[in-house]
């Protein structure tokens, strides 16, 4: 996962020399705690009591620049998150303590074609993706220890429209999204069967929305 962590800081980075406009660094920590249903077989389920502690970074850009053919735009994020989870012991199935800690990488990098621009409305379609690098480590009260990895990224195409009401912003978008890549290494995304990416497609919906300060 290191190696994956540095490519994707080494992609972004050149993106932050563009220029200091429209760069932001924000962050959050919180702590939650409440039940979780868990399986206990085909046919039953239970509840375990948790803890959890979430810390969460992000550096956003986004950068345009126009040109005759319309304005380009850079619309990207990357986030590091830390998850750590304690789940109660449960009696009713003779579940002992154990700690789940996500940490991930969630990049999402999106190149914006503004076509048509009136007044606080705009027209985009783009290209992108996103994804998640994930180490997930297991810990029991035991002392037995399990890691987990997961790598994946997302392709997609998109058209949306923003709207701006004053320092309010809301931008609907229609999605179209190629079947999730899975990977252990980057280089293992060249191998990948492109034509069965693309046939295996979903169309989704989505909403943004925010107040400029």
């Amino acid at each position: 996962m290191k190696k994956l962590i540095i490519t994707f800081i080494l992609l972004i980075t050149p993106m932050i020399s563009i220029g200091q406009s429209g760069i932001s660094l924000s962050g959050s920590s919180e702590f939650r705690h409440g039940q979780s249903i868990i399986p206990v077989n085909l046919e039953a389920y239970t509840s375990m009591n948790y803890k959890s502690r979430n810390n969460q970074i992000t550096l956003s850009i986004f950068r345009g620049r126009k040109f005759k053919i319309g304005t380009f735009a850079i619309n990207a994020s990357l986030t590091y998150n830390i998850n750590n989870t304690q789940y109660e012991a449960n009696s009713i199935i003779e579940i002992s303590d154990y700690e789940v800690i996500t940490k991930n990488i969630i990049p999402k990098l999106e190149l914006w074609h503004i076509v048509l621009q009136r007044n606080n409305v705009f027209i985009y379609n783009s290209i992108g993706g996103y994804g998640i690098l994930q180490d997930l480590n297991l810990s029991e009260s035991s002392g037995q220890n399990e890691l987990y990895e997961y790598n994946s990224i997302i392709p997609f195409l998109r058209t949306g429209v923003q709207i701006s009401y004053g320092k309010f912003f809301v931008n609907p978008f229609i999605s179209f999204d190629l079947q999730e890549i899975t990977f252990e290494e980057l280089s293992d995304i060249t191998s990948v069967n492109l034509k069965k990416t693309i046939q295996n497609y979903t169309f989704r919906s989505g909403l943004e929305f925010g107040i400029m300060f």
